[in-house]
């Protein structure tokens, strides 16, 4: 099994992965492969080549390689070599035998069933609710992932890739009266056009979308989901940030952590988070100590703090949720 845990970046291109692996390339004997090739899909990946493997299968060997010629890159015939490791071609420039590792040349596709799991695991459905996950409802391309709670609805949720290409056996599954009248379709590809709309009460939104950007693990955006849901089809819904804080209760919440909404005590130490939530709003994750200060205090001479951490004297638990980068710039604390 892969590890349990990705960066959010490593996700967002595990999910474009899924989403190409089944395009097609040829192998040496003309045989269409589905997946991507090795050299496309370990340069420059955020995903060791070790998790790579982990997550996917290979489905057998390219026919074809791009070979350095000059400043670009030519399409060569690979052979198989006498070392098993190994392919080898004829160089375009010096005409010369160059080898290339077999893992290079492989053709790889994610393995359905691991990673759906681990979007149903993201959303909180039950293991025994995943059924649909090992028998699709369109082979390749549609998946019923099971049921989750969104909101105060319990909605089914469906995972589609090629969505641009099959859209019409899509819609036509989803007009079929025995189902639900409402519904999430999450997609590793892209939304439908506006201007095709979908049957009932069926929402369709890419899973890149509803990644929190911010998070190091993976978190799938809940809030931003239920609001599309609930919003009018084709009205755009603007992302959730990360933290959330509620003034009446005066309780902040990160997202992006395992930790405990935190209900905080005093007038100070309410107005320094209120302040730190007020520009993350506005998109600015750090700010100098001394304009959180002007703010707390205000027109104040007389008993003023000089430091963040004196207004929170006698209270560690505010370290776990606001954090310093040592030169005077607070902020909340995501991982």
């Amino acid at each position: 099994m892969p590890a349990q845990t990705l960066s959010t970046p490593s996700l967002l291109e595990l999910a474009g992965w899924f989403e190409r692996s089944s395009q097609s390339t040829t192998d040496g004997q003309g045989q269409r492969l589905r997946g991507i090739p090795g050299w496309d899909l370990f340069g420059g990946s955020s995903l060791s080549r070790g998790e790579a493997m982990a997550w996917t299968e290979c489905t057998g060997y390219a026919g074809m390689y791009p070979a350095p010629c000059g400043d670009d890159l030519v399409a060569v015939e690979l052979n198989e070599d006498e070392d098993p490791g190994r392919y080898h071609y004829r160089c375009p420039e010096t005409f010369r035998i160059k080898y290339v590792p077999a893992a290079d040349v492989g053709v790889y596709c994610v393995r359905p069933s691991e990673f759906l799991n681990q979007i149903a695991t993201l959303l909180g459905i039950a293991q025994a609710l995943r059924r649909g996950i090992d028998a699709p409802a369109i082979d390749g391309v549609l998946w019923h992932l099971g049921k989750t709670r969104i909101g105060a609805a319990l909605v089914d949720v469906w995972f589609v890739r090629e969505l641009a290409q099959r859209t019409r056996d899509v819609l036509r599954y989803f007009q079929s009266p025995s189902l639900p009248d409402q519904g999430l379709i999450l997609t590793s590809g892209q939304r439908l056009p506006d201007f095709i709309s979908l049957p009932r009460q069926y929402r369709i939104v890419p899973v890149n979308a509803v990644i929190l950007e911010r998070a190091t693990s993976r978190i799938l955006d809940v809030d931003l989901i239920h609001r599309l849901m609930t919003a009018p089809a084709g009205q755009t819904v603007q992302k959730s940030l990360p933290v959330r804080f509620d003034s009446y209760s005066s309780t902040l919440v990160i997202a992006t952590k395992q930790i405990e909404p935190w209900a905080i005590k005093g007038k100070r130490q309410i107005a320094v988070v209120q302040y730190l939530f007020e520009q993350a709003c506005v998109d600015r994750w750090h700010v100098p100590a001394h304009e959180i200060l002007a703010f707390v205090y205000g027109a104040q001479k007389v008993g003023r703090s000089q430091r963040i951490q004196n207004i929170f004297a006698g209270n560690p638990v505010w370290q776990d949720y606001i954090g310093s980068d040592g030169n005077g710039m607070y902020g909340f604390v995501l991982d």
